[in-house]
C-alpha cells in the first residue's frame, strides 16, 4: 500500500472534493485505487505531489464573482433524485465504456446524447483545442430537441479572451446569466442571443497537465442556478472524454483512426471551418 499516495489523494479530496480528486489521477496517471496497494516509488510519489501543488493553485485561484439570477434551486427529495440521475449515467456510461471508448468521436456523440438528457439542457458540445490553444473547434453538437448532431464551429482566442482567459484558469464556467456574466458575456450579440440561449455551464477538458478542450451545456429560454452538483456532473461528463482521449494516446498510432492524434483534431479541419463573428462589434 502506497501511504504517501493515499495521503496525498486524501489532500486533493480535502482541497476540491471528487473534483480534484479525479484531477489528480487524470494529471499523475495514478488513480486514488491504485494509489492503496502499489508502493511509494520516489518517482512516483513526486510525479503525484507535483499535480497536487498545481491543483491546489488551480484551487486557490479567486473565482469571479457571479451574478444571481432570480430561479429556483431544487432542495430536499427532488435534489436527492437528481443526483441519482447524475450518478446512474455515469455509472451507465462506465459499464458501456467498452462499446465506444476506443472511438473518440462516437464518445464525445456518447457522452452529449446521454449528458444533455441528465442534466436536462436543450444543446451541449464537445469542442478540442489547437496545439497552441489559439482557438477551439467543436467536434459534435448535440440539439436534443431535434436530436441533431453538427460539428465544424470554430472559436478564436483573439475574438473571446475572457472566454479563453477563464478555461485556462478555472475548474467549472458556471455561468448563470451568460449574457452578462464577464466571462461569457462576449458571446451575447453574435450568438446567445440569437439561439436564446441564457446559462452556461462549461468545463474545461484536461489532458495530463494540459487544457485540451471544453464540454458545454447551454440553457435556453430561461436562466438556470448551476448548483454543486450540476458542475460535479459537468466535469465527470468531461472527465470521460478525457478517458477517451487517454486511451487514444495509448494505441499504437498504426492502430489510430485518422487523424493520428485526439489533440490534432480540431487544428487539422480549421481551414475551412465557419467561424461565428465576434459579438463586439
Amino acid at each position: 500500500m502506497g501511504i504517501k499516495l493515499v495521503r496525498l489523494f486524501e489532500q486533493a479530496g480535502a482541497i476540491g472534493g471528487l473534483v480534484a480528486r479525479m484531477r489528480l489521477a487524470s494529471m499523475s496517471q495514478v488513480t486514488s485505487m491504485e494509489a492503496e496497494t502499489i508502493d511509494d516509488h520516489p518517482d512516483r510519489v513526486a510525479r503525484v505531489q507535483n499535480a497536487l501543488d498545481e491543483i491546489r493553485k488551480q484551487f486557490a485561484t479567486p473565482r469571479e464573482e457571479k451574478p444571481a439570477p432570480q430561479v429556483v434551486v431544487q432542495t430536499g427529495d427532488n435534489q436527492i433524485n437528481v443526483l441519482r440521475r447524475y450518478m446512474a449515467t455515469y455509472l451507465d456510461l462506465m459499464a458501456q465504456r467498452s462499446l465506444f471508448l476506443g472511438d473518440t468521436t462516437a464518445t464525445v456523440r456518447r457522452v452529449n446524447e446521454a449528458g444533455s438528457t441528465t442534466l436536462d439542457v436543450q444543446r451541449m458540445s464537445v469542442w478540442f483545442c489547437d496545439p497552441d490553444q489559439s482557438k477551439i473547434s467543436c467536434v459534435d453538437l448535440f440539439e436534443r430537441q431535434t436530436g441533431r448532431h453538427s460539428s465544424g464551429v470554430e472559436l478564436s482566442a483573439r475574438d473571446y479572451a475572457p472566454y479563453f482567459r477563464a478555461l485556462r484558469g478555472e475548474r467549472t464556467i458556471a455561468a448563470h446569466d451568460a449574457r452578462s456574466d464577464p466571462r461569457t458575456s462576449c458571446f451575447a450579440k453574435g450568438y446567445l442571443e440569437p439561439l436564446g440561449i441564457y446559462s452556461l455551464l462549461d468545463v474545461p477538458i484536461w489532458l495530463g497537465r494540459k487544457m485540451v478542450g471544453v464540454v458545454c451545456h447551454e440553457q435556453i429560454g430561461t436562466k438556470r442556478m448551476w448548483t454543486q452538483d450540476d458542475e460535479t456532473f459537468a466535469y465527470l461528463m468531461s472527465h470521460f472524454v478525457t478517458l477517451a482521449l487517454e486511451r487514444r494516446e495509448r494505441e499504437p498510432k498504426s492502430n489510430r483512426e485518422e487523424p493520428p492524434s485526439s489533440v490534432r483534431l480540431a487544428s487539422l479541419a480549421t481551414g475551412a471551418l465557419p467561424r461565428i463573428e465576434s459579438g463586439s462589434g
